[in-house]
This record gives structure tokens, C-alpha cells and sequence, in this order.
């Protein structure tokens, strides 16, 4: 059973309250000193962020692995939408090959309270001057208050950056999340790439970086042949651990991307 914990917030404190079990406690900006409610201890369910329930009241905390998976999600194919006056929510979306995938993920964030029980969406995309559709599905969280921190970390003028100190959110879970977006194993040496198509070079040495100190990597930077744009390889000498921090992690359906047959 969880314990409740009553913080009082002064006006303008920014920030992130840790608390014990690796639970992270979200300030925000308060008008007036105000007491707030917490709960120590991991969510599951939560009933406080179902839909009826006014985006600025949804203020946490939330559990170090939804953390890790919304930062996987930021740094691979999913974004934050900003809602004026609202708050923040995380649009997921993938092709149809990827269906099951994408649906373990909304079962993920619905079993933990963060979306509504409706199923992810088909959705159908043209691209001009291309005769085909693609297809696939999509879904995304409720609008929270509490996401406007990691907004700030990963958006700058509309554009997706990489903020600094992610390292302390950046779990393995964060890791396998990543690879099941934006990785790529390549058969013909061995190793893992991941894509980091939106990042400057500053900013995929950073990655690069964590993965080398929180990890134990042995991997490189590899431009690509798309002009100022980069990826991750990690090498074959590093896989045999790699897949051991994030295999128990991957769905079923990306074991692909270490090189393993469903």
C-alpha cells in the first residue's frame, strides 16, 4: 500500500522531486503556496488521470520507467504536442508492420492510467509525388501539466533537441525503447545503428556518451550519407551486453533488431 506525502509547492518552483522506489515527483508552477498530495511509492491505474479529470490537476508523480519510456519514445519516432493553456501529451504513431508493438505500448500507458481505453487509431498517410499509402496506427496520452519539464528538455523553437542531464532518466528501459524505434541491426558486421537523424553532431556525441559511462558501449558516431545528419553504431564486441540490458525490455516483435529470430 502506498503512502501519501504532502509537499508544499512556494510560487515558481520549478523542478523534479525524487522520492523513494525511484519515484519522480513533479513540481510546477504554482500561483500561491499550495499544499499538494503525492503518493510514495509505484503507480498502477491511477484513476486521478482518467478523462474527466482537468489536464492542470494531472500532476503526478510519475514512476521512473514511464519516465524511461517517454524519453525512449522522444529520442525514436514519438513527439510532444504543447496545447495552449493545457499542458503536454506524447503522440505515439507507427506503421502497420509495427502494429503489435505500438499496441503493447498503449497497453503499457493504459494499464498504468495514462490513457483513455480507447484503442489506438488506423490512420492512412499520402506522400505528394509518391504513389503510395501508409498505413498504420497511432494513439496518444492525456494532456498533463507535469509534462511541460520534458518538453522544455527535448523542444527548442518547435524544434526536437537534446537536453542536457537526460542521462539521469536514461535507463535501460529508456535504451530498449530507442532501439525498438530508431535501431537497426547490420547483419553484415554485427553490430546495432541507431538512427539520430534529428540531432545535431553535439548532440549525438552527448548520446554517444551515455551509452559509453552509464553502459559500458563500445560504440561511434557514423555519418550517414544524408548531409549533417548522424548515427550510433554500436559495435559487435558490445551486443552480447547490450542485449542483456535491454532484451528483457524489447517486445517480442523487435528482437529483430539484435539480430534474433522470433
Amino acid at each position: 500500500m502506498a503512502s501519501n506525502h504532502i509537499y508544499y509547492i512556494k510560487k515558481k518552483t520549478p523542478g523534479v522531486i525524487l522520492g523513494k522506489n525511484n519515484t519522480i515527483k513533479h513540481t510546477f508552477y504554482s500561483n500561491n503556496l499550495k499544499k499538494i498530495k503525492f503518493y510514495q511509492g509505484f503507480i498502477h491505474n491511477n484513476l486521478a488521470f482518467h478523462t474527466q479529470c482537468r489536464s492542470i490537476n494531472r500532476v503526478g508523480p510519475h514512476n521512473l520507467d514511464v519516465i524511461s519510456v517517454i524519453i525512449g519514445l522522444i529520442l525514436g519516432d514519438g513527439y510532444l504536442h504543447k496545447r495552449t493553456g493545457e499542458g503536454i501529451r506524447l503522440c505515439i504513431r507507427q506503421s502497420i508492420i509495427h502494429k503489435d508493438y505500438l499496441f503493447s505500448l498503449y497497453e503499457f500507458f493504459n494499464n498504468n492510467g495514462y490513457c483513455s481505453n480507447n484503442p489506438p487509431r488506423k490512420y492512412t498517410r499520402k506522400i505528394k509525388g509518391i504513389e503510395k499509402t501508409y498505413y498504420g496506427f497511432e494513439f496518444n496520452t492525456y494532456t498533463f501539466r507535469s509534462f511541460i519539464w520534458l518538453h522544455d528538455l527535448f523542444y527548442k523553437k518547435g524544434k526536437k533537441v537534446i537536453g542536457n542531464n537526460i542521462e539521469k532518466y536514461f535507463t535501460s528501459l529508456t535504451l530498449a525503447i530507442w532501439i525498438s524505434d530508431d535501431g537497426t541491426f547490420v547483419k553484415s558486421s554485427g553490430g546495432v545503428r541507431i538512427a539520430c537523424n534529428s540531432f545535431s553532431l553535439i548532440e549525438v556525441g552527448y548520446l554517444k556518451t551515455i551509452l559509453i559511462n552509464k553502459f559500458d558501449l563500445d560504440c561511434t558516431i557514423q555519418k550517414i550519407q544524408i548531409k549533417n545528419q548522424y548515427s550510433i553504431y554500436i559495435k559487435k564486441n558490445s551486443i552480447d551486453k547490450l542485449e542483456k540490458l535491454i532484451l528483457p525490455y524489447l517486445h517480442v516483435s523487435m528482437h529483430y533488431k539484435l539480430g534474433l529470430q522470433l
